[in-house]
């Protein structure tokens, strides 16, 4: 069998083979792809008698070669390759389709290897307008010859060429018009008959694609673009239009047309986006071509369940996406003289508040209402931003009324499915209208920016109306949707709502009381609940109404909403801890009750005990003691039955997790001494990871102050905890939520944990030295962090840190080369020794570590494919760099690790690192060259090195970023803009200069 038998069959049998199978042969075809042969045996497999998988893996073969490898195409050859390319295409010039795609693609790659021969656009146009294709039609030829147009500019971001990128974007923008010119005469001429014939249709789409890829080149002017914007609405106005349609659906082929051509409108708009002010004429003319030309296809579709839903929808992107580029120009029309700029915001107004109340419900009967959310926000963040002054003062008075209008539609949008109707609704719809519903309540927001109080009396009378046309029919269980969808909206306005006793809120506390809950479905239930929860603030502020809201969420606990009822009170007795001293112990009682009868869900049990925590604080200290035993005992006691019978089945674990977690978020809570605003203003802030603990001045307690509660719990029961540790030493999860509790236990307590530190520390230092978990190394480095100084604390301290650096170390060295393993451990890791480094680096100079290999292995960690090792390793680096030069022994290690700590940025910056992130290691530079200038010059020189970082940057382009990066010591802004322009020629990428 022959190479090319032998590619044929491994052809075949990836497309026909299992998945094992597909995997060892994709592997082996990539190498096939790969290799100089490729360049032969591609025209093999594209013939006519082959398979049509034969002939597409011929076909993606010579793209893979035109785009990463033409360096092995000898220039003497150039011309036998466009033959070949050419006579391909005439082969395949009837299909099939898959395979002519492609070959369209590989024509034009060869004409951007070919753009030093300033005529080759035209020439290889000209072939195909003049019919020199052998003997493929002239409908034919002009459909490749736009499908190879179009892809043109797009290739051009991808491929490997041997012309510099400039010489590239300069031969594309001298060409654009060339094209542009081109594409429009063929849709004009075509559009201008009475009638497109169904074969031009896909010549016609073509076009419409070049249109939108190419408006990127040719610094056109926009005023200059009205033509090429007319064709395209002509060709949208003629696939509508054209014929009655008998089921209103367009056919494929014109619908595709339209939406293409819609497409590069919004291309053609987009491009000009950051010149707002120099085209505002331009587009208030182009707005009124759009709305002439598409809000009569918008009002023909105005129904639910339309066939042409799509078309809609991306006539209303259009609109959103010109007024994100231009809203300055258009919402000038808000207050003007000008009757034609004020028509425009007009019509734009009211066709965006029809998009709003689309009819039918969102997702199952219309998709098009969610797009006009974001035009709401951008209106009042334009008048809200504008300058003080009667302009400002008139264009809001302009504007109430309609957001107030804006404010009943979406109310009545969002109301919930009934039970009657949920067969026509899947997961999926049931998930998008949950986001919809989101995105509705942060509108509701932007509403209330504009209309203030006036926002209280439009949703008081919506309130109104939904009881009305609940009493309508008091037997209808399925009239509460209304009902309900108005509470949602006083919901989520609730964080706007200030001190003031407003009229509405008292109204609404009364209603959400006064529901026969029983009588509807149990989400309106939930929603009232979520509602008294989110007005809690409020109500600290009015505390009369606080009983109500208690008895609401009390009731809520026994209820199928108990996760709403367990926030609610969690909000609640922590905006108005003072407030529920009154009613605390019947509400303990209740939580005790709710927890013992077993019928909340785990999340609403460990939910509860946060408020349990919260109630606690601010009761008597006998009371305390009294619920402790009575709330928190059975915790222990479950947890001292699975000690006592070695049980580690899966079940139990499952338990144990339940109740750690509990009392986590107890310790979480629970503080009779919690620190005031002063004290944080006075004291520091400590903490590794998510965990920053106020740390007061005189943190210790007044002499007679009555013991922390936790610390009572934490003496009562650390011996069960080192038993629970022992038993589940190997199990993560168990571990992990165990470090937790104490850390929330440490959180809470501060210098009061200290008659415990030993046991504690032993206990965590026993965790270390097993089972380092992320939790563990994070307590441990809390507990450095704040006793380190305390010269009794000392001791432990060290050996804290000790094990913290050799665990971590022996994870790295047993994962040498595939360090994304413990990703998560190396962030934790190296956000502590950054916090080290800031705050105690005596630390490395006290503590006998190996420093060099800390530093080494974060310059290994730096170059990892996760964001979070990555960003805190260099922040490690660049501490460490910082604080080197007072303490020898860090100075010494820089000295040494230097230049390799500035060879793996300008790796990471080369290609290592996503470009989106390479100016973080701008710090590093600055941090270096700061400290350590005359050795960073030596550094640096590492550029010198040819090929390096990458083949791609040239001598010149690297001496200019070394001058310029050893030149600047401070302005950080400036350094990441040099890292990242030098990251994009390292990358061999250009940035396009808009117009």
């Amino acid at each position: 069998m022959d190479e090319v038998q032998t590619i044929e069959a491994a052809v075949l049998s990836f497309y026909r083979g299992g998945s094992e199978q597909q995997k060892e042969t994709h592997k082996w075809l990539q190498q096939v792809q790969n290799s100089p042969q490729a360049w032969s045996f591609c025209w093999e497999l594209m013939q006519l008698n082959k398979s049509s998988e034969i002939q597409f893996f011929g076909a993606i073969t010579l793209n893979s070669k035109l785009r990463s490898d033409w360096a092995e195409v000898p220039k003497e050859a150039h011309h036998e390759l466009k033959q070949k390319l050419l006579e391909t295409i005439v082969l395949f010039g009837n299909g099939p389709k898959i395979v002519l795609n492609r070959l369209c693609i590989s024509l034009g790659l060869f004409i951007v290897h070919m753009l030093r021969h300033p005529t080759v656009i035209e020439e290889v146009t000209n072939m195909f307008l003049h019919e020199q294709l052998g003997n493929l039609s002239k409908v034919t030829q002009i459909e490749i010859l736009m499908a190879v147009l179009e892809g043109i500019p797009e290739e051009v971001k991808n491929i490997r060429t041997q012309i510099p990128r400039t010489v590239v974007c300069e031969e594309l923008n001298r060409n654009a018009e060339f094209v542009m010119q081109t594409v429009v005469t063929y849709l004009n001429e075509k559009l201008s008959r009475s009638a497109v014939e169904p074969h031009d249709m896909n010549g016609l789409i073509n076009a419409a694609k070049c249109t939108g890829t190419w408006v990127a080149h040719g610094n056109v002017h926009l005023n200059d673009r009205e033509g090429m914007i007319q064709t395209l609405l002509k060709a949208i106005h003629y696939c509508y239009w054209k014929e009655p349609k008998d089921d209103g659906c367009l056919m494929p082929e014109e619908n595709e047309l339209a939406e293409t051509a819609l497409k590069s409108l919004a291309n053609i708009i987009s491009s000009y986006a950051t010149q707002n002010a120099k085209y505002s004429f331009t587009v208030i003319n182009y707005m009124k071509l759009f709305l002439d030309v598409l809000v009569p296809i918008l009002d023909a579709e105005y129904k639910e369940n339309n066939d042409n839903e799509n078309l809609a929808l991306m006539i209303y992107a259009l609109f959103i996406s010109t007024l994100e580029c231009f809203s300055s120009a258009i919402f000038a029309g808000i207050v003007t003289d000008s009757e034609e700029v004020s028509k425009v915001y007009t019509r734009t107004v009211d066709m965006l508040i029809k998009c709003t109340d689309k009819p039918g419900t969102y997702p199952v009967d219309e998709s098009c209402s969610t797009y006009a959310m974001e035009f709401w926000y951008m209106l009042q963040e334009e008048v809200l931003s504008m300058d003080s002054g009667e302009r400002k003062k008139r264009c809001l008075e302009a504007i109430k009324p309609v957001y107030a209008h804006v404010v009943k539609v979406l109310v009545r949008k969002s109301q919930l499915p009934t039970e009657s109707s949920l067969h026509k609704w899947n997961d999926d719809d049931l998930e998008a209208f949950r986001c919809y519903r989101q995105d509705i309540g942060d509108t509701l927001l932007s509403c209330h920016d504009v209309l203030n109080d006036l926002m209280l009396d439009v949703l008081s009378e919506a309130l109104d109306e939904s009881i009305m046309y609940l009493s309508y029919d008091p037997q209808s269980t399925e009239s509460w949707t209304l009902l309900e969808a108005t509470i949602h909206a006083f919901c989520s306005i609730a964080q706007k709502i200030e001190y003031t006793e407003h009229q509405q809120i008292v109204k609404l506390l009364k209603v959400l009381n006064e529901i026969p809950y029983e009588k509807y479905s149990d989400k309106l239930f939930g929603m009232a609940l979520e509602t008294v929860g989110a007005y809690s603030e409020w109500i600290g502020d009015n505390p009369k109404y606080l009983p109500s809201a208690i008895t609401l969420l009390v009731k809520g606990l026994n209820s199928t909403k108990a996760s709403q009822a367990t926030l609610g009170l969690k909000d609640l007795t922590s905006e108005c801890q003072k407030e529920v001293i009154p009613y605390a112990l019947p509400l303990l009682d209740a939580c005790r009750t709710a927890l013992q009868e077993g019928h909340l869900k785990n999340a609403e049990m460990i939910r509860l005990m946060y408020t349990v925590g919260n109630i606690l604080s601010v009761i008597s200290y006998e009371n305390i003691i009294l619920y402790l035993d009575a709330m928190v005992s059975p915790c222990f006691e479950e947890l001292q039955v699975h000690v006592q019978n070695n049980d580690r089945t899966e079940p139990t674990k499952a338990r144990v997790v339940l109740r750690l977690e509990m009392i986590s978020k107890l310790f979480s809570s629970l503080n009779i001494r919690k620190p005031t605003e002063g004290d944080m203003d006075k004291g520091l802030v400590v903490g590794v990871g998510p965990h920053k603990l106020p740390f007061p001045a005189g943190g210790t307690p007044a002499p007679g102050a009555p013991v922390q509660p936790i610390l009572l719990i934490l003496e009562k029961t650390m011996g069960l905890l080192k038993s629970l540790c022992t038993l589940w030493i190997h199990n993560e999860t168990v571990i992990d939520t165990l470090c937790k509790a104490l850390q929330q236990a440490l959180t809470n307590l501060m210098d009061d944990i200290k008659p415990l530190l030993t046991e504690m520390c032993c206990l965590v230092l026993s965790i270390l030295n097993t089972n380092c978990v992320v939790s563990a190394a994070d307590i441990a480095g809390n507990f450095i962090l704040m006793f380190y100084k305390d010269q009794d604390c000392r001791q432990l301290m060290v050996q804290l840190f000790t094990a913290i650096m050799d665990y971590n170390f022996t994870q790295m060295e047993l994962n040498v080369g595939k360090l994304s393993r413990i990703a998560d451990l190396i962030e934790t890791f190296y956000a502590f020794n950054t916090r080290i480094s800031k705050k105690i680096p005596i630390c490395y100079s006290e503590v006998q570590i190996d420093c060099m290999k800390l530093v080494d292995y974060a310059t290994k960690c730096m170059m990892l494919p996760e964001t979070g090792p990555m960003k805190k390793s260099v922040a490690f680096i660049t501490m460490f760099a910082k604080e080197s030069t007072n303490h020898p022994v860090m100075m010494n290690v820089i000295l040494a690790q230097g230049e390799n700590i500035v060879r793996s940025t300008f790796l990471c910056i080369g290609g290592t690192a996503l470009r989106t992130q390479v100016e973080i290691f701008a710090d590093i530079f600055l941090a270096l060259n700061f400290r350590y200038p005359a050795e960073f010059i030596q550094w640096m020189k590492l550029l010198e090195v040819p090929n390096f970082p990458t083949a791609y940057v040239s001598a010149t382009d690297k001496e200019q970023f070394m001058r310029k990066i050893i030149k600047e010591r401070v302005n950080k802004r400036l350094v990441q803009d040099h890292v990242r322009k030098f990251a994009a020629l390292c990358r061999n990428i250009v940035e396009y200069e808009n117009k």
